[in-house]
């Protein structure tokens, strides 16, 4: 009998995957539920507070919406509360995130949700990355006009769209705009959607581009304090490396408790050397989420469980495989 449950119980990990939300999710009272509910989740709040020096569990619970949005701050937030829901989920099932989930992977600032569940970092050197890493992406364009902007494809393939705004980028924003204007491929959502990041003109002259190639239907600009995953985060992706090197906060493969996949590279990390160098390149280059959905198809993978804040991932993975559940 036990042999069975264990046999069974290791199908429904194998099949399995657990994704994390980024910037965007964040909403004033996420969390209070969990909060109040959970005494393990209401520890993983109090350790944030503790690390940060400040209370950002009462900016998320009661505080002000623009305030919370601020990168310093949603990114943290956001992934104090996604770890607290996995611990509370934990506790709920008795079961270890590893022991239901064969992979995790987060969009963006949510990898380190990843990385934290998964143990591959503590929570503490989790959370300090994480506000230098907002800080500082907050920081690298104070004097910049800049944009994001979620396209919607029409009848193109993603390779298709990307190659577009590379050329833009190379002939017609560097004869027809200012030096040192940039748009890029922040993000490859699914196979129907991009986002484009950068400055302000060169996002527009990129959209308009596209919508006269009838590459992309619609474009939704996306309201941020950064331009995230384009090559105006490079300042804060160095400020980022220093502050990985001084903390040195990956641990040993053997102490990680399952497969983390990379949002840059769309593969599973394998070295604590991997983790370091990918979180620096992450800043400034292209979140692969579709590629990275697709490697988890491919190996097994078919149920897909989202955690808060948000459904974003969530609605993702079922728009991409509308059969998976």
């Amino acid at each position: 009998m036990y042999s069975d449950v264990s046999r069974k119980r290791q199908m429904y990990r194998n099949e399995r995957a657990l994704i994390f939300p980024g910037q965007g999710s964040q909403v004033v009272g996420m969390g209070k539920d969990l909060y109040e509910a959970f005494p393990v989740s209401r520890q993983v709040f109090e350790e944030v507070d503790e690390v940060l020096g400040f209370k950002l569990s009462s900016l998320m619970f009661e505080g002000n919406q623009a305030e919370l949005t601020l990168t310093k701050n949603a990114q943290p937030a956001i992934v104090a509360v996604s770890v607290a829901a996995t611990r509370a989920l934990e506790h709920a099932t008795g079961l270890k995130a590893a022991d239901m989930y064969a992979y995790t992977m987060g969009h963006s600032v949510g990898e380190f949700s990843s990385l934290i569940v998964a143990g591959v970092v503590s929570l503490e050197d989790g959370i300090r990355l994480i506000r230098t890493r907002g800080e500082s992406m907050q920081d690298a364009v104070k004097e910049r006009e800049y944009a994001m902007s979620a396209c919607m494809l029409r009848r193109a393939t993603v390779a298709q769209v990307v190659a577009e705004v590379d050329r833009i980028q190379q002939n017609e924003v560097a004869d027809e705009l200012e030096p040192g204007e940039v748009v890029q491929v922040a993000n490859v959502n699914s196979s129907s959607q991009i986002v484009l990041s950068g400055s302000k003109k060169a996002v527009e002259r990129a959209i308009a581009v596209l919508h006269a190639k009838r590459l992309a239907m619609r474009a939704i600009n996306l309201p941020v304090s950064a331009p995230f995953h384009c090559k105006l985060m490079t300042p804060a992706s160095e400020t980022l490396e220093r502050r990985i090197n001084e903390l040195k906060p990956v641990r040993d493969p053997s102490a990680w408790l399952m497969p983390v996949i990379s949002n840059v590279t769309a593969q599973p990390y394998q070295t604590a050397a991997d983790v370091e160098e990918l979180l620096v390149r992450q800043v400034d280059n292209t979140v692969q989420w579709l590629q990275s959905m697709e490697y988890l198809k491919q190996h097994g993978v078919q149920r897909w469980g989202a955690m808060a804040p948000g459904n974003v991932v969530g609605n993702l993975a079922i728009k991409e495989y509308a059969k998976d559940i």
